[in-house]
């Protein structure tokens, strides 16, 4: 009787660990199915660099690493020193490209055709002046030329008799230096005549420009020249607007609210355009990519909303959204997972955060419940 009792509560004591071991193993296999939808990545954040336009020497900055900036915050100022002084420069090239103006639209005044005049009778009497020296050059260039050809003759004769021997040698000798010193009076005064040519040409083209500026002035300025004097007028206030532009480049101007990730320059190092003064995270535009098999992509689509958890963020859900379904298959990257993982073929998954950005920071690793 005691052994059946006994062997009624062996069988009761088996079905209860059986029953028992049913749950454990039904509880682990939904686990095991829960955890297939459970993918794991980093929160990332799009990089800025704020850069320079124009080189120069920082001057100033006006945060620090780790600081939070929004759009229109001043963040460099670069030395506007240079860009000051051309801005001046455009601003006297303004007042006097319109002073021109003003000149060419009022007309000449009596006094400046009077003084015109003057002018040109300048160089009318300069011309005659000129006329007169190539004319005084001429008659010395005849008159050099009589006494070369008569010093000649007598020269020659007198080195003939010398040679018959009527004429002594002293004679020839006197002959021949009176005929070289006619000779190099003639050279001379040939020489002479062509710079008196010259100054002559050169008095006629100022008595040419006098007379030509009088016309100008007593016919007053062509519609073109007052076209042009205007056209200089508007180029002069271009220069002005370009070089407020460059000047208005001396600030370096954050577009986008974020964190400064790192400032790569110090205060008195020459930047050029382009150099990356500081390196901005757009924390307002943050993810986090996971790589999954082919087997999920079905349960998943473009704004599925999911949820993430941190272990940097206890007991918090972080909502996100899928923003990004890769259309091709990849290898695991290397930093993923075991080294068998890597070499499965896998497809990237951007999830964009939706909530609570304030407390997220760049590179928190998330558990992704893709379910």
């Amino acid at each position: 009787m005691l052994s059946k009792k006994k062997s009624i509560k062996i069988i009761a004591s088996l079905l209860a660990l059986a029953c028992l071991s049913t749950f454990f193993i039904m509880k682990n296999a939904n686990k095991d199915k829960d955890n297939e939808y459970i993918y794991y990545g980093s929160a990332e954040a799009d990089k800025i660099n704020l850069s320079a336009e124009i080189n120069g020497k920082v001057k100033e900055l006006k945060f620090k690493e780790g600081n939070k900036i929004k759009p229109g915050n001043l963040v460099a100022i670069i030395d506007p020193s240079e860009s000051e002084l051309k801005l001046q420069n455009a601003e006297i090239g303004i007042k006097s490209a319109e002073n021109q103006l003003g000149k060419v639209q009022d007309g000449t005044r009596a006094e400046e055709i009077k003084a015109q005049e003057a002018a040109v009778r300048q160089a009318q009497a300069l011309v005659a002046q000129g006329e007169a020296s190539v004319q005084s050059a001429k008659d010395n260039v005849d008159a050099a030329k009589k006494n070369y050809d008569y010093r000649k003759k007598i020269y020659d004769d007198t080195t003939a008799l010398y040679k018959e021997g009527i004429e002594s040698k002293y004679n020839m000798d006197a002959a021949k230096n009176l005929f070289d010193n006619a000779s190099n009076t003639l050279n001379t005064v040939n020489s002479s005549i062509n710079s008196a040519n010259a100054q002559l040409n050169s008095y006629k083209a100022q008595l040419d420009a006098a007379k030509e500026k009088l016309n100008l002035l007593i016919n007053g300025a062509t519609n073109r020249d007052k076209t042009s004097a205007s056209y200089e007028v508007e180029k002069a206030k271009n220069s002005y607007e370009l070089s407020k532009i460059v000047l208005d480049k001396s600030n370096v101007i954050s577009l986008a609210s974020g964190t400064i990730e790192t400032i790569n320059y110090k205060t008195g190092e020459y930047v050029a355009p382009g150099s990356p003064i500081v390196t901005l995270l757009n924390t307002e535009n943050m993810w986090v990519k996971i790589y999954v098999p082919e087997k999920v992509l079905p349960s998943i689509k473009l704004d599925k909303e999911v949820t993430m958890k941190s272990d940097f963020l206890e007991g918090k859900t972080i909502k996100g959204k899928i923003s990004y379904i890769s259309s091709e298959a990849e290898f695991t990257p290397m930093n993923i997972v075991t080294k068998k993982d890597r070499a499965k073929l896998v497809y990237g998954v951007k999830i964009k955060i939706i909530d609570n950005l304030d407390i997220v920071k760049p590179g928190m690793l998330f558990d992704v419940n893709l379910k």
